[in-house]
C-alpha cells in the first residue's frame, strides 16, 4: 500500500483538485470559447465508455487507466468552462439608458481623493423610466461626501452610467492593477460626482452577510472608544478583524521585514487561536456523552460566524473547510487526514469562484498550510522532549520554517523583501496572539456591558506596543532582511514543481520520480540558459500620469529625465523594471540639473544623446519664441504635459524623426498633436493609448 502523504489513497481530492487546477490555467491563458471546453469532457465520457463496458472485475481494475483519466478530462473541462464563464464580459441590452441602479458591495473605503465602493449593477433604466435587468460589478470612486462616506453593504444607489474599462499598466513589470481587479470580476470603473448619485434605500442581498457586516461595524466602532492607542488601535483591528484600510503603511514594512506580515491577515492561524478558545470554553460539554459532540459543532459555527465579520478571506475561508471536515470526522468518529481537506477546501472553493487561484491571500494561505502539513513532523526535531519549553520551542521552529517553505518564495514574488530574521520574530510573536485574542474579546463583552475593563485594555495596549517595538528594531537590525529581490515567474513554477516531485521521490524511494525529477531540472535549465538574452541599451519613456519619465540605461548605470516635479512621496514609473534589472541606483536629471557626459551618453536637459540616438524632452519653454538657421537633427521628441507649443514651431527648429506623446498629456490634446504630426509627415506614437515606449539602440 502507498505510504505516501500525497498518494490518492490518502488523498483522493488531489484527483479532482489538480486537473480543475489544469483547466483554470490553461482557460486563463488560452482564453478559450466555451464550446471548446466541452471537448475534454466528450474525451472523458469516451473512456468511461470503455471502462464501464460489461467485463469481469478483474477486467475493469485493468482499465482503471481509463477512469482515471476519464475524470481527469471531465474536471479539466469543468474548470476551464466555469473560468470561461466567470470572466465573460457583460452584455449591456441595445438601447440608450443613461441611469444605473446598483448594490454595495462592501462598506466604503476612503482613499487619498475619493471613497471606493465595489457595487454590483443590478438593473439600467432610460429617461423615460423604462428598467431592465443588468448583470455587472463595478468600481465606483465617489467624490469624498459625508454621504459616500456613510455608504455601507446593503445600500442601493442610482448613479449616472458612464463605466469606462480598467485601463491595464503597460510599464514593464509593473503591477498590473487592471488585471487584480479583472480576477476580482471587475473590468470597469467610474468616478462619480457628489451630484451624479442619489441613495435609494437598503436592501441587502444576504441578512447573514448585513448582519455580520454590521457586527463587524459594530466591533470597530467599540474598539475605538476602549482608549488604546492610535496605532494600536489599528492593529487591533487588523488583528481581530481583518481591517487593513488604516493600517499605516510604514509599520507594514516593519512587520514585513520582520516575517510577521501574515498576522495582519486573518488566516488559519487566527481561526486556529479562535478554535482553540472556543473549544477550551466548551470543556464541560466533553464530561457528558449525550453533549459530546456539541461541542466541535458549537465550535464549527462560532468559526464560520467569525470568518463572516472579518470579511470571508480566502485563508478564512479555507481554515473553516478543512475545520468542517475535521470536526465532521470528529463528529462522525470516523478517520480523515488533514492534508485531504485542504485539498478539499481548495477544490470546492474554487468551483465556487475559480479566480481565487490568482489571489496573492488564497496561494501563500495553501502553499503554506500544505508545507506544514507535509513537513511539521519532519522538522520537529525535539518533538519528544520531556521538557516542555523544549517541545514548545521545537514546535513552533518546526511551524514557522515549514510555512516560510510554502508561502516564503509567494511572498519574494509578489513583494520583493526576503525577511532573513522570520524565525525570532515568529517564536517570540506568535505565543502572544491567544492572549490578544482572549484579552480582547473578554474587553468588547465588558465594554458591552459597562462593565469596568480598563486594567485589560492597558494589558492589550502593552502587548500590542511590544509587538510594534519589536518588528521596529527587527526592521533596523542589519541584514533583518533584503529589499529589491526579483524573482522571476518561471522560477517559482521550478521552485513548486521540483519541489513535489522531490518530495515524492524521497517519500516513495523511487528511481522514476528521482529520474524524472532531474529531467525535469536539466531541461528547465537547458531551456532558461538558451533563451538568455544579454542586457542591452534601453530607451523607455513609462506610461505614467503624473509626469514623463524617459530612462536610459546601459552596463554603465542609468539616468532619468522628468519634465515635472512629483509629489512627495510618489514614487517614480518603472521602479520594478529598475528592480528587476539590478538598476535601484539611478541619476535623476530634472529641468534644473547639471549637464552630464558619460561613455556612450551625454544629457543636458532638455536634450540627450544616448548611444548615437538623438532625445529631445518638450517641456514647457517658449519654442516658439526661438529660431535657427541651420535645424537640428533629432531622432525622437518626447512631448510632456508641460509642452503648450506647436508641432509647427518645433519643425522650424528641429528635423524630427519621431514624436512621443506622454501619458500625461490630455487626450485632446494628444489628440490635437497627432493631427499636427499626420499634416507635418512625422510619425507619432501615444503612450496612453499604445503603451510604454521602449527602443533599444
Amino acid at each position: 500500500m502507498n505510504r505516501s502523504s500525497l498518494s490518492a489513497a490518502r488523498t483522493p481530492f488531489i484527483r479532482l483538485l489538480a486537473p480543475l487546477l489544469a483547466g483554470i490555467i490553461c482557460q486563463e491563458w488560452l482564453q478559450l470559447p466555451i464550446w471548446v471546453c466541452i471537448l475534454p469532457a466528450l474525451g472523458g465520457f469516451v473512456l468511461w465508455s470503455f471502462f464501464v463496458s460489461r467485463d469481469s472485475i478483474e477486467e475493469q481494475y485493468r482499465k482503471r487507466t481509463l477512469f482515471g483519466w476519464g475524470l481527469f478530462l471531465l474536471v479539466f473541462a469543468m474548470g476551464a468552462g466555469l473560468h470561461g464563464m466567470h470572466n465573460r464580459p457583460p452584455q449591456p441590452p441595445a438601447g440608450f439608458y443613461p441611469i444605473a441602479i446598483a448594490h454595495i458591495d462592501n462598506d466604503a473605503e476612503e482613499k487619498s481623493r475619493s471613497f471606493y465602493c465595489p457595487v454590483s449593477i443590478t438593473a439600467l433604466a432610460d429617461t423615460n423610466g423604462t428598467i431592465v435587468e443588468y448583470d455587472e460589478k463595478a468600481a465606483l470612486y465617489l467624490e469624498k461626501s459625508p454621504d459616500a462616506k456613510r455608504l455601507a453593504y446593503g445600500d442601493i444607489i442610482s448613479f449616472e452610467f458612464r463605466l469606462q474599462p480598467i485601463r491595464p499598466n503597460t510599464n514593464p513589470y509593473a503591477f498590473d492593477f487592471a488585471s487584480f481587479m479583472k480576477h476580482k470580476g471587475i473590468t470597469r470603473s467610474q468616478y462619480v460626482g457628489q451630484q451624479q448619485w442619489i441613495h435609494l434605500g437598503e436592501k441587502p442581498h444576504s441578512e447573514l452577510w448585513f448582519f455580520t457586516s454590521s457586527l463587524q461595524r459594530n466591533l470597530s466602532g467599540q474598539i475605538d472608544y476602549c482608549h488604546l492607542s492610535p496605532h494600536n488601535t489599528s492593529l487591533l483591528k487588523a488583528l481581530l478583524l481583518g481591517e487593513r484600510q488604516k493600517f499605516p503603511q510604514e509599520l507594514r514594512q516593519y512587520f514585513s521585514a520582520a516575517g510577521l506580515s501574515h498576522i495582519l491577515a486573518v488566516s488559519g492561524l487566527h481561526m486556529g487561536v479562535v478554535a482553540s478558545l472556543i473549544y477550551l470554553l466548551l470543556f464541560p460539554l466533553a464530561c457528558s456523552e449525550s453533549y459530546r459532540k456539541l461541542r466541535p459543532l458549537l465550535t464549527l459555527l462560532v468559526l464560520w460566524l467569525y470568518a463572516c465579520i472579518t470579511g470571508l478571506s480566502p485563508s478564512a475561508v479555507r481554515a473553516c473547510i478543512m475545520a468542517s471536515f475535521l470536526l465532521a470526522a470528529e463528529m462522525l468518529d470516523r478517520r480523515n487526514s488533514s492534508l485531504n481537506a485542504l485539498f478539499a477546501a481548495a477544490f470546492f472553493m474554487l468551483l465556487y469562484d475559480t479566480n481565487l487561484i490568482f489571489d496573492i491571500g488564497f496561494q501563500m494561505s495553501f502553499s503554506a498550510v500544505a508545507a506544514i502539513l507535509l513537513f511539521y513532523n519532519r522538522l520537529n526535531f525535539w518533538g519528544q522532549s520531556p521538557h516542555y519549553p523544549v517541545r514548545w520551542i521545537s514546535s513552533c521552529m518546526a511551524v514557522s520554517i515549514a510555512a516560510q517553505i510554502g508561502a516564503l518564495p509567494i511572498a519574494v514574488y509578489y513583494f520583493h523583501t526576503l525577511p532573513l530574521l522570520f524565525l525570532i520574530g515568529n517564536i517570540l510573536i506568535l505565543p502572544l496572539l491567544p492572549f490578544i485574542f482572549g484579552f480582547s474579546f473578554l474587553m468588547l463583552i465588558l465594554s458591552s456591558l459597562h462593565l469596568p475593563y480598563e486594567w485589560l485594555a492597558a494589558a492589550i495596549d502593552f502587548i500590542l506596543r511590544y509587538i510594534e517595538l519589536f518588528s521596529l528594531h527587527i526592521d533596523r537590525l542589519p541584514w533583518s532582511h533584503i529589499d529589491g529581490v526579483w524573482l522571476e515567474s518561471r522560477y517559482l513554477w521550478l521552485y513548486f514543481i521540483g519541489g513535489i516531485l522531490l518530495y515524492i521521490t524521497i517519500q516513495n524511494r523511487s528511481k522514476k520520480c528521482l529520474w524524472l525529477t532531474l529531467a525535469f531540472c536539466i531541461i528547465f535549465f537547458i531551456a532558461d540558459i538558451s533563451t538568455y538574452r544579454p542586457p542591452r541599451p534601453e530607451i523607455i519613456v513609462y506610461d505614467s500620469r503624473e509626469s514623463t519619465v524617459v530612462q536610459l540605461s546601459d552596463r554603465n548605470g542609468c539616468y532619468i529625465l522628468l519634465s515635472d516635479t512629483l509629489a512627495m512621496p510618489q514614487k517614480l514609473a518603472g521602479e520594478e523594471y529598475r528592480m528587476k534589472n539590478g538598476q535601484e541606483e539611478y541619476r535623476l536629471f530634472p529641468k534644473s540639473a547639471s549637464p552630464f557626459e558619460g561613455n556612450a551618453t551625454y544629457i543636458d536637459f532638455p536634450f540627450a544623446l544616448f548611444h548615437d540616438k538623438r532625445l529631445l524632452l518638450l517641456d514647457g519653454r517658449e519654442w516658439r519664441k526661438l529660431s535657427t538657421d541651420n535645424p537640428l537633427e533629432v531622432d525622437y521628441a518626447i512631448v510632456s504635459r508641460t509642452f503648450r507649443g506647436r508641432i509647427a514651431d518645433i519643425t522650424k527648429l528641429f528635423h524630427i524623426r519621431a514624436l512621443i506623446i506622454g501619458a500625461d498629456v490630455h487626450p485632446g490634446r494628444a489628440m490635437s498633436l497627432q493631427n499636427d504630426c499626420f499634416k507635418q509627415g512625422i510619425p507619432c506614437y501615444d503612450i496612453r493609448s499604445q503603451g510604454a515606449w521602449i527602443l533599444q539602440p
